[in-house]
């Protein structure tokens, strides 16, 4: 009963992870740009485009769009918005044809790249093989290996043959006292299943900055469920949320236990904090090897506390974000960071490291190992 109790959680936390949002609401019609006005915002546009602060850039070639449905060149990008934003990419599908198939000298070098990408999110495999290898024709086979090419044909593959093979799930949206309109990831729990903590980008929050791309600073959240009842999410205190970002990694069997990634004024690093009774003390510093100008994005403990995961891109790596470890006793401080194996990490990214309660069986997302494209 508890392994299969522990399967259902694991299955509503997937739910937290890909924020399906709470209910379709009705797309309002989007607005064109007046005369006075469109010069200015095709300036602006482009600035966030150059800057790839695509969640901006969005919102203005959207309205352009509108403007002028037969520009290529906004068609173009507004694809390249929706491709590169955590929204319906599949929605760049019929930008990309046109712009693919627009009789202009203007058309983008890479379009059927971005197009195969589109078609790959739709779940047109068969079609993104095809569009990537009109891609490679069209280059003559020299294809940048920084665009990561050979990968996404792999994936689109790899996908083709997931999906003719599906495994049953089901998913459970926590609803409106949990989830937030804007980003609710990176959820952790317990051995006991009722506590789950997350990170939250809500309106609300410490502080309440906005920082450059237009998101607001992540704070930590907990609630409990009971079976199908979920509590009101409740920001986790002052001790653990600060005005910048904040997020949860890693909870210990207990519950009394957290790793957090918390942003200082010039880079983040890992802490650690504990609770006591109901309030959790303030987090500190994991120690010296942890401030570095690594960017840790994952982390746990092995059940006896005395091993610790983490995933971070040292500086110079040439095998992008892996996953490291350290040890300590009772009585010493960590060991210097190692590199896992190549049985583990891969020449592209690993993250999310996470030891089960068994102590043996380790759980992590991978771009390298084969999947249906991005982490798996």
């Amino acid at each position: 009963m508890e392994l299969m109790k522990r399967k259902n959680i694991l299955v509503l936390l997937a739910c937290l992870i890909t924020t399906i949002s709470i209910a379709q609401k009705k797309e309002q019609p989007i607005k064109p740009f007046g005369q006075e006005e469109l010069s200015e915002s095709k300036k602006e546009a482009a600035s966030y485009f150059k800057m790839e602060n695509y969640r901006m850039a969005k919102t203005f070639y959207e309205r352009l769009v509108v403007n002028d449905p037969k520009d290529v060149e906004f068609n173009y990008r507004l694809a390249v918005c929706y491709l590169n934003t955590n929204f319906n990419r599949a929605k760049a599908i019929p930008l990309l044809e046109y712009a693919a198939n627009a009789n202009s000298k203007d058309i983008p070098k890479d379009v059927l790249f971005e197009l195969g990408k589109a078609y790959h999110y739709g779940n047109m495999f068969e079609k993104a093989i095809e569009t990537f290898e009109k891609y490679r024709i069209a280059k003559k086979g020299s294809v940048d290996a920084k665009s990561k090419f050979d990968l996404w044909v792999a994936w689109s593959n790899s996908a083709k043959e997931m999906v003719e093979k599906p495994l049953a799930a089901s998913f459970i949206n926590p609803g409106k006292t949990v989830n937030s309109p804007t980003s609710d990831y990176k959820p952790v729990i317990g051995s006991n299943d009722s506590v789950i903590y997350f990170s939250s980008s809500r309106k609300g929050n410490t502080g309440g900055l906005t920082d450059d791309l237009g998101d607001i600073p992540a704070d930590v959240y907990f609630f409990t469920q009971t079976d199908s009842t979920f509590t009101k999410a409740k920001n986790a205190g002052a001790s653990i949320n600060t005005p910048l970002y904040e997020e949860c990694l890693y909870l210990n069997m207990n519950g009394d236990r957290m790793i957090i990634y918390m942003e200082g004024d010039i880079q983040g690093d890992l802490y650690i904090a504990d609770l006591r009774g109901k309030q959790w003390n303030k987090a500190v510093s994991m120690g010296k090897e942890f401030v570095t100008k690594a960017y840790e994005t994952g982390a746990c403990l092995s059940p006896d506390g005395l091993t610790l995961y983490f995933a971070a891109e040292a500086d110079g790596s040439k095998t992008g974000k892996d996953i490291y470890k350290c040890t300590r006793t009772e009585q010493t401080g960590w060991s210097k960071p190692e590199r896992m194996g190549d049985n583990i990490n891969t020449k592209e990214d690993e993250d999310a490291p996470n030891l089960w309660l068994d102590g043996k069986t380790f759980f992590f997302s991978s771009k390298g190992w084969g999947g249906m494209g991005g982490y798996d």
